[in-house]
């Protein structure tokens, strides 16, 4: 009498739906790849003649005139930086997590060297303890969630050159390791710590700067490593970000 295994029902579900996720995540990545090029035609146009009219015609122009042409030109630089920010994003995420023994000390110094001339532009002071244990994680994707939140903490400081702090902070306990940025920044108001790590999401829009996609992104790649990010902020005191990782 033979035997024919069957795989449960649910388990063959399961599978069907990670397949298809999977596929749905390529194709939608394939598409703003698609989109990210026809786009990037056109603003590279619209930025390359509207620069030629500021050079060559703004003495033609009364004030009002020249100031259209720079909103112009401000606007297709904006685009542009969008659509390499999301193309980035979308490129570190769709990578699949390859964890391996990296020392937290290597992670944390290349990171500041990235972030060097911010952290001299404001005249931060860095401090980074002596002793970092050596983690299990993709440095490359640990790498951009650390850079995320140091370049939050320069961002959102509005103390005088020399009185701006960040503090690098590592713990561990039987469960999870924890890298942490610590700054004396404008902090955040509690009501909005659980909407911060929303895609796009900028709180304070007068500062310009960057889409806001660097929390989202962060939080992301600390979920692809099966751990989590967690944040501790008040008004006027600054704020903590902890990258927690599974051990």
């Amino acid at each position: 009498m033979g035997f024919a295994w069957r795989w449960p029902i649910a388990v063959l579900e399961d599978e069907k739906e990670n397949q298809t996720s999977e596929l749905a995540t390529d194709e939608l990545i394939r598409l703003f790849s698609v989109l990210s090029h026809d786009l990037k035609s056109p603003i590279f146009t619209i930025d390359g003649f509207s620069e030629l009219l500021i050079g060559d015609y703004a003495p033609k122009l009364d004030a009002e005139g020249q100031d259209f042409l720079n909103r112009i030109r401000a606007s297709a630089q904006q685009m542009r930086k969008v659509l390499d920010e999301m193309s980035h994003m979308l490129k570190i995420l769709a990578r699949p997590t390859a964890n391996r023994a990296t020392p937290q000390r290597e992670i944390v110094e290349e990171v500041l060297l990235k972030c060097n001339y911010l952290i001299e532009e404001g005249g931060t002071r860095v401090d980074v303890p002596a002793d970092l244990p050596t983690v299990n994680v993709d440095p490359e994707k640990i790498r951009e969630a650390l850079a995320a939140l140091i370049a939050n903490a320069l961002f959102f400081n509005d103390h005088e050159k020399g009185q701006r702090s960040i503090a690098i902070e590592s713990g561990s306990d039987a469960n999870n390791v924890r890298i942490c940025v610590r700054d004396n920044g404008i902090g955040i108001d509690p009501r909005y710590t659980g909407q911060i790590f929303d895609l796009g999401l900028k709180l304070d829009k007068s500062r310009g700067g960057g889409p806001g996609y660097g929390l989202y992104l962060a939080k992301r790649i600390m979920e692809s490593h099966g751990g989590s990010m967690t944040v501790d902020s008040e008004l006027g005191k600054g704020s903590k970000f902890c990258l927690v990782i599974s051990r």
